[in-house]
Protein backbone atom coordinates (compact mmCIF):
# COMPACT_ATOMS: atom_id res chain seq x y z
CA UNK A 1 0.00 0.00 0.00
CA UNK A 2 2.86 2.43 1.20
CA UNK A 3 4.56 1.43 -2.46
CA UNK A 4 0.84 3.06 -4.49
CA UNK A 5 0.87 6.03 -2.16
CA UNK A 6 4.80 6.39 -3.53
CA UNK A 7 3.79 6.11 -7.25
CA UNK A 8 0.78 8.19 -6.92
CA UNK A 9 3.32 11.22 -5.35
CA UNK A 10 5.66 10.69 -7.85
CA UNK A 11 3.09 10.37 -10.91
CA UNK A 12 0.55 12.99 -9.85
CA UNK A 13 3.25 15.30 -7.84
CA UNK A 14 1.76 18.42 -10.12
CA UNK A 15 -1.67 19.31 -11.22
CA UNK A 16 -0.27 19.94 -14.85
CA UNK A 17 1.57 16.52 -15.11
CA UNK A 18 -1.67 14.75 -13.56
CA UNK A 19 -3.68 16.92 -16.40
CA UNK A 20 -1.51 15.97 -19.14
CA UNK A 21 -2.23 11.80 -17.83
CA UNK A 22 -5.67 12.13 -17.87
CA UNK A 23 -6.00 14.03 -20.91
CA UNK A 24 -3.90 11.78 -22.80
CA UNK A 25 -5.44 8.61 -21.13
CA UNK A 26 -8.91 9.55 -22.46
CA UNK A 27 -7.74 11.02 -25.79
CA UNK A 28 -6.27 7.34 -25.88
CA UNK A 29 -9.38 5.94 -24.98
CA UNK A 30 -11.98 8.39 -27.05
CA UNK A 31 -10.08 7.41 -30.14
CA UNK A 32 -10.12 3.73 -29.66
CA UNK A 33 -13.93 3.92 -29.25
CA UNK A 34 -14.56 5.96 -31.98
CA UNK A 35 -12.34 3.68 -34.75
CA UNK A 36 -14.70 0.77 -33.26
CA UNK A 37 -17.96 2.29 -32.92
CA UNK A 38 -17.57 3.71 -36.70
CA UNK A 39 -16.53 0.32 -37.80
CA UNK A 40 -19.30 -1.55 -36.21
CA UNK A 41 -22.20 1.04 -37.62
CA UNK A 42 -20.59 0.79 -41.02
CA UNK A 43 -19.10 -2.09 -41.60
CA UNK A 44 -21.67 -4.38 -39.34
CA UNK A 45 -24.92 -2.31 -39.30
CA UNK A 46 -24.31 -0.88 -42.61
CA UNK A 47 -25.55 2.35 -41.46
CA UNK A 48 -24.97 5.41 -43.60
CA UNK A 49 -21.24 6.99 -43.68
CA UNK A 50 -22.73 10.33 -42.88
CA UNK A 51 -25.19 9.55 -40.38
CA UNK A 52 -22.55 7.37 -38.03
CA UNK A 53 -19.75 9.48 -38.23
CA UNK A 54 -22.19 11.92 -37.08
CA UNK A 55 -23.83 10.12 -34.51
CA UNK A 56 -20.44 8.85 -33.20
CA UNK A 57 -18.95 11.90 -32.62
CA UNK A 58 -21.76 13.63 -31.54
CA UNK A 59 -21.88 10.97 -28.84
CA UNK A 60 -18.00 10.95 -28.01
CA UNK A 61 -18.17 14.70 -27.61
CA UNK A 62 -20.34 14.35 -24.90
CA UNK A 63 -18.81 10.88 -23.67
CA UNK A 64 -15.52 12.77 -23.40
CA UNK A 65 -17.03 16.22 -21.26
CA UNK A 66 -18.52 13.53 -18.85
CA UNK A 67 -15.17 11.88 -18.41
CA UNK A 68 -13.20 14.87 -18.16
CA UNK A 69 -16.10 16.02 -15.22
CA UNK A 70 -15.66 13.10 -13.11
CA UNK A 71 -11.95 13.16 -13.40
CA UNK A 72 -11.76 16.32 -11.87
CA UNK A 73 -9.64 17.68 -15.62
CA UNK A 74 -12.31 20.73 -15.77
CA UNK A 75 -11.93 21.78 -12.41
Amino acid sequence: MEIIKKMENIIFKSKTRKNLIIYSLVGGFISLLNIILVWLLIDVFHISTLLSTSAVVAFLFFLKFVIYRKTGFTE
